[in-house]
């Protein structure tokens, strides 16, 4: 039995295998690939004792193809395409809060529901890359009911269903962060509302504002499928404020918002 290390680099990929070669002469090699057998016929050991496996072989066995470049006389192990990354055939519904005569909280000239439509768009641009259909409750300023929102989602048998809202507190003008909410905990709801407030801090760096059982909200109480809230930042905060409206930091919340939801239909 010899045992060899086989370092294979390819498009920046470094795969460290196991080969084990085991045979008397130069016929009947066996050749284990991390431990399953591979068939290849033409591998030996040759009378130095170094043992010769097709490099076409071993590429067969890890699913990728073996590409030649005839300038460098050179041959590398190529991985599988992008085209066999996951796909996802979910339906999301977003639904940026608010909306025509419905500005939602108002603070320095800035309305909510342009916020949040903002902020939902690009968070579909990104799902909608991944492959996820997604549905939008509203695509312009316009007022859309409260119950009209879910009934859509219901409708369409939507597999998720996320509310985008941007926050304000009447009392306190120095809170920040993010916070998320859905129908009660230990539900598919809450696991969800918890992947979205993880992501969206992750990718803002947002302050942590909590999160809440909220069963009274029409969106969340007459969703048929897992729904959460998410509010984005405190309008009524002048710091958080200056972050909502720049085009930067409402993509970094898209961004978020989009990991959440990949989280979970990836679970």
């Amino acid at each position: 039995m010899k045992r060899i290390y086989a370092l294979l680099m390819a498009l920046s990929l470094i795969l460290l295998l196991s080969l084990s070669a085991s045979g008397a002469n130069q016929s009947g090699v066996r050749i284990l690939v991390d431990g399953e057998a591979l068939h290849a016929p033409a591998a030996y050991i040759s009378q130095d004792g170094t043992t010769m496996v097709p490099l076409r072989a071993v590429a067969e066995a890890l699913g990728c193809e073996v590409a030649w470049d005839p300038a460098t006389r050179t041959v590398s192990i190529v991985p599988p395409s992008a085209s066999e990354e996951p796909q996802y055939s979910a339906l999301v519904v977003l639904d940026p809060g608010h909306g025509g005569e419905a500005n939602g909280a108002e603070y320095g000239g800035v309305k909510e529901k342009d916020l949040n439509l903002a902020i939902a768009s690009q968070a579909a641009a990104l799902l909608e890359e991944a492959g996820v259909t997604v549905l939008m409750t509203r695509t312009d300023d316009s007022y859309v009911d409260l119950y009209d929102r879910t009934a859509l989602a219901n409708g369409q048998k939507a597999d998720l269903f996320v509310s985008v809202h941007c926050n304000a507190n009447v009392e306190h003008d120095d809170v920040t962060g993010i916070y998320t909410c859905s129908h009660s905990q230990g539900t598919n709801g809450w696991r969800l509302a918890q992947l979205l407030h993880q992501t969206m801090r992750g990718a803002t760096g947002a302050e942590d504002f909590g999160m809440e059982e909220r069963p009274n909200l029409a969106v969340l109480r007459t969703s048929l499928m897992p729904a959460a809230l998410v509010e984005c930042g405190f309008m009524s905060t002048v710091s958080e404020l200056e972050k909502l409206v720049q085009p930067a930091y409402q993509a970094q919340l898209a961004r978020g918002i989009a990991d959440g939801v990949l989280a979970y239909l990836a679970q």
